[in-house]
């Protein structure tokens, strides 16, 4: 049978262990401890929010045709220069020709030459993993288990970067974010490394 005097008694024991716990930090002058960080959360299933990825739809804005021009001393008349994006994706194709293209394709189309490429190509893609563990995951799999390919650790980039000389690509975390820059400009496909690092790094200073 309920006892009104019973549910008193538990009432009291509550609010003296609350006042206790309360008074615990009293007389120390120390501040509270920060809030944390707030996030942002699915409604629909409870978890963490991905993070955004602002250069969706954008992809050729990260690094723009003035940029890529002024890098690459581009005669956009000249040099048939074009940009190419991709609706819903942060992807930006550019291609441009070699000054020598024409002789380049001549040669190219005697018997038995070797082909060359006439034309230069750059394309940026900022993959995007919604959180930054995923994106630290994913970074990790391309070192350990496609080292073969992504042979190069490359220092001083975003917080970690790796170069690929058969693919041409340079792949550099930020955050939640990969941003891969592959790059066919160089007729030695290592030379290519050193013009790819000057655009992640015009790349990087927006992605802070």
């Amino acid at each position: 049978m309920f006892r009104p005097k019973s549910a008193w008694m538990v009432f009291a024991s509550a609010s003296a262990l609350w006042y206790a716990l309360a008074c615990t930090s009293c007389g120390n002058d120390a501040p509270p401890p920060p809030p944390p960080v707030p996030m942002t959360i699915d409604t629909l299933t409870g978890d963490v929010a991905p993070l955004p990825n602002p250069w969706k739809n954008n992809g050729c804005a990260i690094v723009t045709d003035e940029e890529v021009i002024a890098l690459f001393h581009i005669d956009v008349q000249r040099d048939l220069f074009n940009v190419r994006s991709l609706a819903g994706q942060a992807f930006c194709l550019r291609y441009w020709m070699k000054p020598n293209w024409r002789e380049i394709e001549r040669a190219n189309e005697q018997p038995g030459a070797q082909y060359r490429e006439f034309k230069n190509t750059l394309v940026i893609q900022v993959i995007d993993y919604g959180r930054n563990l995923l994106a630290r995951q994913q970074f990790d799999l391309l070192r350990n288990r496609q080292r073969h390919i992504y042979e190069t650790d490359v220092v001083g980039l975003g917080e970690d970067a790796l170069w690929s000389t058969s693919t041409t690509s340079l792949m550099v975390k930020k955050g939640n974010l990969l941003l891969k820059i592959t790059l066919d400009y160089t007729d030695d496909p290592r030379d290519n490394l050193l013009h790819a690092e000057r655009i992640a790094e015009l790349a990087l200073q927006k992605m802070r």
